[in-house]
């Protein structure tokens, strides 16, 4: 060990900061692991590991659905003044069975409830699900 070194350490020997300041021994921050993997660390890990940070793997992909019920297919089949209505066409994916429904009608649609199949089957109607 120089002699300075030595000096220096008998210098301080019992002082709290060893003449390194308020804060300790104001030494760079390491920690075990990934810590500071956010921080201090960040470049050494896009380095080792570049999957490390951000989104994987797949996501859910929920189906919206959008609903019509039969008062309003009703309507738009005396506007359109066909017998056979394509709601998928249209946007919608699910019939809902509110309204009443007296004229048989054939409809393409993806969800039906049972109320609304019931009314169509009772009008001499059908449902053809897609």
């Amino acid at each position: 060990m120089a002699l300075k070194n030595r000096k220096i350490r008998k210098k301080h020997r019992g002082t709290r900061n060893c003449g390194r300041g308020k804060k300790g021994s104001r030494r760079k921050g390491g920690g075990k692991g990934l810590a500071g993997s956010a921080k201090h660390k960040k470049l050494k890990i896009i380095k080792e590991m570049p999957d490390h940070f951000g989104k994987h793997g797949m996501g859910m992909k929920k189906e919206k659905i959008k609903y019509i019920t039969l008062a309003k297919v009703i309507e738009i089949a005396e506007k359109i003044g066909k017998d056979e209505i394509d709601l998928t066409k249209l946007g919608y994916n699910k019939l809902l069975g509110k309204g009443e429904i007296s004229k048989p009608l054939k409809i393409k649609v993806k969800y039906v409830t049972n109320s609304a199949k019931e009314k169509i089957e009772k009008a001499g109607g059908s449902i053809q699900l897609a």
